[in-house]
């Protein structure tokens, strides 16, 4: 799992044997380390499945909201 930080020119990443809701929300938690929580991120998730199963349950966007992160889903059928 990776996720590019546009602030910092950074990539950041995790090795995982599963690619999972379980290990996603972890990724999710590490990238929310990566900055002050005053300040908001925005996370953009293609329609990888893990990352839709979070859309419908409600403890990916309670966490958002709690941790002043927005998530921006792409179109299905986007060119990516």
């Amino acid at each position: 799992m990776a996720g590019y930080d546009l602030s910092t020119d950074r990539l950041y990443g995790h090795v995982t044997t599963k690619k999972g809701r379980t290990e996603f929300l972890a990724f999710m938690r590490y990238l929310r380390t990566l900055h002050p929580r005053e300040v908001r991120i925005a996370i953009v998730l293609d329609n990888f499945s893990p990352h839709l199963s979070t859309r419908t349950t409600n403890g990916l966007t309670e966490w958002a909201e709690a941790n002043n992160v927005e998530l921006a889903y792409t179109p299905t059928y986007s060119s990516g």
